[in-house]
């Protein structure tokens, strides 16, 4: 397994989850829409029944959801597989991207990096919902998290580095997509979930 050459302290922003995964994802979805500024457009591709939506979404400048079961609602969403869609639509309207997997989000995140071109300058949103832990305390990385971080999808302490490789995994994310962090949030999920939630603006033009 590849080494590991940094440390987490100065990049990320710990969040305190004090409301629990609610208070979390709300707290770093509106980090993201603020830092990415006026005339953010959001592509939600695990909409559910609209509660990211309400709480935070509705005041981007525009909004589309994606979800396989249908709610009665006066939001504008596709009922699909949401990586169909990510391969079929034009994704440069959107500037933010909610990939809130109970899973794994990489696949979905490996589709946008290679279909979102990103111009010098111009900032993206991604809001990740991590839950690849149970798999890596068996020394099982989930294939698209191992090729967006550059590692073998089974080598043995996988868990033990969990930090490290969710964070190759974001820089490998940043690189497909031609951009450098400029911010990063992460707050943990509760009662031994072993969910990561994370917040990430990237901006176009490579970081030396």
């Amino acid at each position: 397994m590849a080494k590991f050459g940094h440390k987490l302290a100065g990049r990320v922003a710990k969040i305190q989850n004090r409301a629990g995964a609610v208070g979390a994802k709300v707290d770093i979805r509106s980090r993201v829409l603020a830092a990415v500024g006026a005339g953010a457009r959001v592509f939600d591709a695990f909409a559910g029944a609209g509660e990211m939506h309400d709480a935070v979404w509705r005041d981007a400048a525009g909004y589309a959801g994606c979800d396989q079961r249908w709610f009665r609602d006066d939001r504008l969403c596709w009922v699909a597989d949401n990586r169909r869609v990510l391969r079929s639509i034009d994704l440069a309207p959107y500037s933010i991207f909610d990939l809130d997997a109970w899973g794994s989000p990489w696949e979905q995140a490996l589709i946008i990096a290679a279909r979102r071109a990103v111009v010098p300058g111009e900032k993206i949103g991604m809001v990740l919902t991590e839950g690849s832990g149970m798999r890596m305390k068996q020394g099982h990385l989930p294939k698209a998290l191992a090729q967006i971080a550059g590692l073998d999808w089974h080598v043995a302490g996988t868990a033990r580095l969990r930090n490290e490789i969710i964070d190759r995994a974001v820089a490998g994310l940043a690189r497909k997509m031609a951009c450098h962090r400029v911010h990063q949030w992460q707050a943990a999920g509760k009662n031994g979930s072993a969910m990561l939630y994370l917040g990430v603006v990237l901006r176009g033009g490579q970081a030396a």
